[in-house]
């Protein structure tokens, strides 16, 4: 099974890089990454980027790595590259996973509309219960205050 896996960067790098390790923990080790954002956090990408993969090297595996960056605020936009992508993975035979934790709502919104015509296995948000800890490393926070949740099923993360 060929696996993407879809996150959006939003305000915090933080959110997405540490649902990413609590995804990759678990056993999941996607083949290509897709990172959407929006204009305005087109400088983080390196950061990110480079994150997931020393992420992705101590589970043993470097995915392809890919940014789309969408105009702020632009739905439309977003709803179109959203759209292009999942049709193109389906066709390439990917198993589709989406993490919206970080995501702005023009880009979880047009990435969620999308997604109920494709292959798509999860829908991720890591819940932080404890906002003392929003710009920490996932293993420097609480296991119990941080929830990783799949909005499709019975809303708790299956196992990888």
């Amino acid at each position: 099974m060929k696996i993407a896996y879809i996150t959006l960067l939003g305000r915090s790098e933080w959110a997405l890089v540490n649902t990413y390790y609590a995804v990759v923990s678990r056993g999941r080790k996607p083949d290509r990454v897709f990172i959407f954002t929006e204009e305005t956090y087109r400088k983080k990408l390196p950061r990110v980027v480079e994150a997931l993969k020393v992420i992705s090297r101590a589970y043993n595996f470097t995915p392809e790595i890919e940014a789309i960056v969408i105009p702020d605020n632009s739905f439309l936009e977003a709803d179109r590259k959203f759209k292009e992508l999942f049709q193109r993975l389906e066709k390439e035979g990917y198993t589709i996973g989406l993490d919206i934790t970080s995501g702005r709502k023009a880009l979880a919104t047009a990435a969620v509309v999308q997604l109920r015509e494709f292959p798509v296995d999860r829908i991720i948000y890591m819940a932080l219960l404890d906002m003392d800890f929003p710009d920490r490393p996932y293993m420097m926070i609480p296991t119990h205050m941080q929830r990783l949740k799949n909005f499709l099923g019975d809303g708790n993360a299956p196992p990888y």
